[in-house]
């Protein structure tokens, strides 16, 4: 009882004027964000485009920590198991909000193990084809693959990557037969895009340029309910005729469970401030970025949403999978 009372007295003197909480001095040290994806690619682009600035505004060195790997399982356990002091954070992608459904057995629980610090930016994606492809919008491709049924092909990113969802999406939506080819990343999907020997893909603007520069792919819709500013002739595939079509990638920051509330406030206030910087906004131009920072608790309910979503999309998707 002695000891109980005696750690009272300690908690209550802690919290006096004059006796700075927890969140009083944060940060003292270094900040570290967790990208559980490789360096280079959207994930590590993300982060970097605004780790500076971030770093300016806490006035603590921002460390990005790149953690590839198990479909990002082995970046995401780390923050999951790190101390909840506000040292460690992790930015998450659709990814996060699917892998419950397509890797059951994942080390951690999701969300309940992180705590929701914020939305951070969204972009819409686009469908790119081979240059040699007989269709040039969505109503011949749509045409083009219920005359070919299963023959078209579409690389992806891996199962759960943005450009798998949006593949999925979009044959629920479209109630067509592609056959999936998965690829460990974008830019191999779209090399091969460009080479002929795949015929479609959903990716990223930024990934899908180059090739249009060179004629060896073209642009046959975007993912987003608005035109890209970067395409501005370049309809949305709901415009094409797939009503209320919408397939967009979204990145967020988590912390591990239990960090208290004041931090978790402090973070996502540095954050708005952040991204609000002109230079970080031109950063994110590249990918026709929308940044969109939530309140934690926003955030907390857009990805709970998302994870019933999807597991009511991909459990039909993977027992098809498994037919075939």
């Amino acid at each position: 009882m002695k000891h109980a009372l005696g750690a009272a007295a300690c908690l209550a003197a802690f919290a006096l004027p004059g006796h700075a909480a927890p969140a009083d001095n944060y940060p003292e040290r270094p900040v570290r964000i967790v990208v559980p994806f490789a360096a280079g690619g959207g994930g590590d682009f993300i982060a970097r485009a605004f780790a500076d600035k971030l770093s300016d505004t806490i006035k603590q060195p921002v460390i990005i920590d790149n953690r590839g790997g198990g479909n990002t399982v082995t970046g995401t356990e780390v923050v999951a198991k790190a101390e909840p002091d506000g040292y460690t954070l992790l930015i998450v992608s659709p990814s996060f909000a699917t892998n419950p459904t397509l890797l059951p057995s994942l080390p951690y629980k999701t969300p309940d193990d992180f705590a929701p610090v914020g939305l951070v930016i969204t972009y819409a994606m686009g469908l790119a084809a081979r240059s040699t492809l007989e269709a040039n919008d969505i109503p011949q491709l749509l045409a083009l693959a219920k005359k070919q049924p299963g023959k078209l092909t579409i690389a992806t990113s891996g199962e759960g990557s943005a450009t798998h969802l949006a593949t999925e999406l979009f044959k629920a939506a479209t109630h067509v037969n592609i056959m999936d080819v998965p690829y460990r990343g974008a830019g191999p999907a779209m090399l091969d895009v460009a080479s002929g020997h795949v015929d479609l893909a959903f990716t990223g603007l930024s990934q899908i340029k180059p090739h249009l520069d060179s004629k060896r792919a073209k642009l046959l819709a975007t993912t987003g309910l608005k035109r890209l500013q970067s395409a501005p002739d370049t309809k949305t595939i709901a415009e094409q005729g797939v009503k209320d079509f919408e397939a967009v990638v979204w990145w967020g920051v988590f912390a591990p469970a239990g960090t208290p509330k004041p931090i978790i406030d402090k973070i996502n206030g540095a954050l708005r401030t952040s991204l609000a910087d002109p230079e970080v906004a031109k950063r994110l131009e590249v990918i026709d970025g929308e940044v969109k920072v939530s309140s934690p608790e926003e955030f907390d309910r857009f990805v709970r949403a998302e994870i019933a979503r999807w597991r009511t999309l991909l459990k039909p998707s993977k027992a098809s999978q498994a037919a075939r």
